[in-house]
């Protein structure tokens, strides 16, 4: 039986219907697959707890034309009296008290059965429950004999809440994605989904993580009861759907010149169907998601090349107005079999590339490419290969591109694509540089300079140091290019620590952007660069909670799976936030998220995926991980991309730590911290000085001398916090905790608490030193597998041997008296042992005890 979810309110009224003083029982109507039967058995389970007896029947199709039929089980044999709904009371009395009948599928019954629960209910012989369709035998609530609930499908959040519970473990948000799209909620197919997919091994755990690998296939028993929803079609509404399953959303007047109208008000009424009104625009979309696989798996191959044909007139017929239109003719026409121009084609994959669909741009690029096209597709080509991980055939389809007789504009627009290539796709600095002077030549228009400035820009901004690359960014240039420079500026600022510098830049890119209504600027650097360097901008500054909020936002709307920053850079910065709020297995999770599915033609964003995995995998005190996680990355780092390698070097000094050496771990902060210095990136200098002074090495006199240029309120918490440490201060130590905590940085939090106690108590002040520990353990409470050298404590040094050993069995859990059978000693002996030991250590009882040294 599948976990019980989302369905808590659901019960609770129902046990109330059933079991209340003024209750007569209940119907569960819906669907099917929604999970109608999985609530009954919990009811049933609820209701044998509670003492009743419980009879439970089930109707079929077979047993609604025998009177009674559903029912037999829990009737007497011989019904073949005068009376045989007396006889049937008359048994039903002699059950034990109180007796409830749970009935699934009610609309099956046959009229004796509905007629004996009738009587049932109104005589309150029983309490009843029963499961039902919408719209079929409606007489047992109608008549306000049952109160109905009418269950509907599972949210997004219940639906991922009851796969991670199924399968006992997370699962890539890809896949979850995947399966959600593939579920739409209803259990019963999402199930059928995960069984299916575990057989054939479409869905399987890599390193801890559930995928799906590969499309949706509908077979076995998910078919079956996909068939089954669909019932008999008609030929006129078989037509009407092997079209959607085709071209779904489409729109209704495009569809209602192909089939007839009486057959679309056929399937909107059985909910085959689902018609949809937005502004002026009205589009119809198949019941569910798994509808459409199936017509497609079931449509012979020419009668699928026809319907396809078919869409694509009528699309042209009514003039191809909207923006995708082309997209849609040239997909239908490249499936149905049908001639397609090379115009068509180039147009269409311009288009795809523009939506950001890779895979998609992908196939027309190829198409264009078979039709003797590449030059006219070279350009987008060479981006879409880029991006979807094939640098080396991007590298080599430009190169070819470029060989040809091409005019030295078009040579420009594709030297810029290719030298980007070579730059963020191969980290090949050299070649990119040569690719950009041979065709930086004089006579080009001024757009094309500019581009291939900015290219440079872009480039220069990887390499650093950031100064010099800010202010060659302050040059003229028409509009769609200057936001590009914008976007370089924002960045430099983020990597030098101006985080208001940031926002307005920003700002004023989003403004431009939005006057110009640019839809077809050149895609070197995704739209959604923006707002994901907001999102980094108010994770560094001390804004966790607004980073978190926007970063959640974006990833529903993120650039496609295949994009190398969106998805990478997301979850990145999600597990830097679950880190420092102290949530380890949750950023770990994160950090799993943002790393390359696979160890080929790692791209430049793909070094901050591993880089964040490696951090993350140290905090939790995985040092495998951690360590397998950081040779990837220094695999995947390139000499080229100096100012995203700084990641590695930041997480080098975790893994170091979770290692337990101390003192390396603290050199590897302070050689990151140097490496950012010279890059100027202060935001990553004054993390890996912080991180350096948690290690135990005095950085105060930097990161305050950080501050004078970062005025953000999280390096002013971390230049306080190092201070602190330097001066040995346990009160400065208390309000740093504090500015911490107001941050959300909870984990910096509480080390700044566990200093400041052992500080007290190496001072004697016992008092504040108990009244520290207490903040921190509370603090750790909503703490998940982290793991750092100012948690542990040294309190243990300060204990006999014989009082670290009933610490250690006073924290695995068992009592005093458990303790002192296990010694040979005596309950009062452990009792004054432990009195000391809380003493020493400042804590006030277990709780806090098990916080200070840790698991046993």
């Amino acid at each position: 039986m599948w976990p019980f979810v989302g369905r808590a309110r659901e019960l609770e009224d129902v046990m109330s219907a059933l079991t209340g003083p003024n209750g007569k029982g209940a119907a569960l109507v819906g669907p099917a697959g929604v999970g109608k039967t999985r609530l009954a058995d919990e009811v049933v389970a609820r209701l044998e707890k509670t003492g009743f007896t419980v009879r439970r029947c089930y109707a079929t199709v077979a047993t609604s034309s025998i009177p009674f039929g559903a029912l037999a089980a829990m009737l007497p044999a011989d019904m073949r009296t005068a009376n045989p709904l007396g006889r049937a009371v008359e048994h039903l009395l002699a059950e034990p008290q109180p007796l409830a009948i749970v009935v699934d599928d009610a609309h099956l019954l046959d009229d004796a059965s509905i007629g004996m629960l009738h009587h049932v209910i109104r005589q309150e012989l029983a309490r009843v429950l029963v499961t039902s369709r919408p719209g079929e035998r409606t007489e047992l609530w109608q008549e306000g004999l049952l109160r109905r609930y009418a269950l509907g499908v599972l949210s997004r959040a219940e639906s991922d809440e009851l796969l991670e519970r199924a399968l006992d473990g997370p699962v890539d948000s890809r896949s979850s994605t995947l399966l959600w799209s593939g579920s739409a909620g209803n259990p019963l197919y999402l199930r059928e989904l995960v069984v299916s997919g575990r057989a054939l091994g479409s869905l399987r755990a890599i390193n801890g993580i559930w995928s799906w690998h590969g499309a949706i296939e509908l077979g076995g028993r998910l078919g079956e009861l996909v068939q089954e929803n669909l019932g008999r079609l008609e030929p006129s509404h078989r037509l009407a759907l092997e079209l959607l399953a085709y071209s779904e959303p489409v729109e209704l007047d495009l569809l209602a010149s192909l089939v007839r109208e009486e057959a679309l008000d056929d399937l909107e009424t059985r909910a085959l169907i689902q018609v949809e009104s937005s502004g002026r625009r009205t589009v119809v979309r198949l019941g569910h998601p798994l509808y459409g696989s199936l017509l497609r798996a079931t449509c012979p191959a020419l009668r699928a090349q026809a319907h396809q044909r078919a869409l694509a007139a009528g699309l042209e017929a009514t003039g191809a107005r909207r923006r995708e239109d082309l997209m849609r003719i040239a997909t239908w026409r490249l499936d149905g079999g049908s001639p397609i121009s090379l115009d068509l084609l180039a147009a269409a994959a311009e288009q795809a590339w523009a939506a950001r669909d890779v895979t998609l741009a992908e196939r027309l690029c190829r198409a264009a490419v078979d039709a003797g096209g590449l030059e006219r597709v070279g350009h987008v080509f060479g981006e879409v290969l880029m991006y979807g991980r094939a640098p080396h055939e991007a590298e080599a389809t430009l190169a070819d591109v470029m060989s040809g007789a091409l005019s030295a504009a078009d040579l420009s627009r594709l030297g810029a694509t290719r030298s980007l290539n070579l730059y963020f796709g191969l980290g090949d600095a050299d070649a990119a540089a040569a690719v950009l002077d041979s065709v930086d030549v004089p006579g080009l228009p001024a757009d094309l300079r500019d581009w291939l400035w900015v290219v440079r820009i872009l480039q220069a901004a990887e390499r650093g140091p950031v100064a010099p690359v800010l202010e060659s960014s302050y040059r003229q240039m028409a509009p769609h290019l200057s936001i590009f420079l914008r976007r370089i500026r924002a960045t430099c600022f983020l990597n030098a620590g101006r985080y208001r510098e940031v926002d307005e830049e920003i700002d004023a890119c989003e403004a431009e952007a939005a006057a110009l209504a640019l839809d077809d600027e050149p895609s070197a650097w995704p739209n959604s660069s923006t707002p994901r360097m907001r999102c980094f901008a108010l994770a560094f500054s001390g804004r966790l909670s607004e980073a978190e909020s926007l970063a959640l936002k974006m990833d529903d709307t993120s650039f496609d799976e295949l994009d190398i920053t969106g998805t990478t850079s997301l979850y990145s910065l999600l597990s830097f936030c679950a880190r420092m709020r102290g949530h380890g297995s949750h950023a770990l999770r994160l950090a799993r998220e943002a790393c390359p599915r696979t160890a080929d033609n790692h791209l430049i964003f793909d070094t901050i995926g591993l880089a964040s995995l490696a951090a993350s995998a140290a905090l939790c005190g995985d040092t495998g991980l951690a360590a397998d996680a950081l040779a990837r990355a220094e695999q995947a780092r390139r000499p080229a991309w100096r100012l995203t390698g700084t990641t590695v070097s930041l997480a080098r000094s975790w893994v170091v730590a979770a290692a337990g050496d101390v003192r390396a771990a603290a050199d590897a902060a302070m050689a990151a911290a140097d490496e950012c210095a010279e890059l100027g990136m202060h935001s990553c200098e004054a993390m890996a000085l912080h991180d350096a002074a948690r290690f135990g090495v005095d950085t105060s006199l930097r990161l305050a001398a950080l501050t004078s240029t970062m005025d953000d309120a999280m390096t002013s918490a971390y230049a306080a916090h190092a201070t602190a440490l330097a001066h040995a201060s346990p009160t400065v130590l208390e309000a740093t905790a504090t500015d911490f905590l107001r941050l959300g940085a909870t984990l910096y939090a509480a080390e700044a608490l566990a200093s400041a106690a052992r500080l007290h108590r190496t001072q004697g002040n016992v008092r504040a030193a108990s009244q520290a520990s207490a903040r921190q353990a509370l603090l750790m409470r909503d703490f998940d597998g982290v793991r750092t050298p100012a948690l542990r404590v040294d309190g243990l040094t300060h204990l006999t041997r014989r009082q670290v050993e009933v610490a250690r069995l006073a924290t695995s859990g068992l009592t005093n008296q458990q303790i002192a059978e296990k010694l040979h000693t005596s309950k009062r002996t452990v009792d004054n042992h432990l009195h000391a030991i809380y003493g020493v250590l400042g804590v006030t009882g277990r709780d806090e005890l098990r916080t200070v040294l840790g698991p046993p």
